[in-house]
């Protein structure tokens, strides 16, 4: 019918509540929020949080719960220092909670930074706090395992690997 508006897709609409937040960050604490997120991937058939709730093994959730979870420290222990950008600092383009931004905004006015250095901070401190060393060792030597599996079986897929009957 002309006129009739239509409502927009599910993922438009979902879109429509978080904010895109583009900023820099050192490759540990993207390593470790990386971590995080592939340690709840393999618990999610497994876990019942993650039946429940489909976006707990995503990046969008970490960075959510991450991003709160440093909102809560700041209001009882506010931390007076925060980092700078470092050369050598990746590029990261994420979707936050639109509702968290905007208390992201608030509470970096109020302590005088920047929104980036404060979800800088948010993401460093959530890693330190939430995602042990063991983590990230644990990852590499599965991920070394599965890459010496398959490359036993398909070692002619794996990228750089010599072309049977070329010399």
């Amino acid at each position: 019918m002309p006129g009739k508006k239509l409502k927009p897709p599910v993922r438009a609409r979902t879109r429509a509540l978080r904010t895109l937040q583009h900023q820099t960050l050192p490759s540990r604490v993207r390593a470790a929020i990386e971590t995080e997120v592939w340690m709840r991937s393999l618990l999610a058939r497994r876990t019942p949080l993650a039946a429940r709730d489909a976006r707990w093994a995503t990046k969008d959730q970490v960075h959510d719960e991450a991003i709160g979870w440093f909102l809560r420290q700041q209001r009882e222990a506010p931390l007076l220092e925060f980092p700078a950008r470092r050369h050598g600092d990746e590029d990261l383009t994420f979707w936050i909670d639109s509702r968290l931004m905007q208390q992201v905004r608030r509470q970096a006015q109020r302590d005088g930074v920047k929104v980036s250095r404060f979800i800088e901070a948010a993401l460093a401190a959530y890693a330190r706090q939430h995602v042990p060393p063991d983590f990230t060792s644990f990852r590499d030597r599965v991920e070394l395992e599965a890459e010496r599996l398959y490359g036993r079986s398909h070692e002619a897929l794996l990228p750089g690997a010599p072309r049977r009957g070329t010399a």
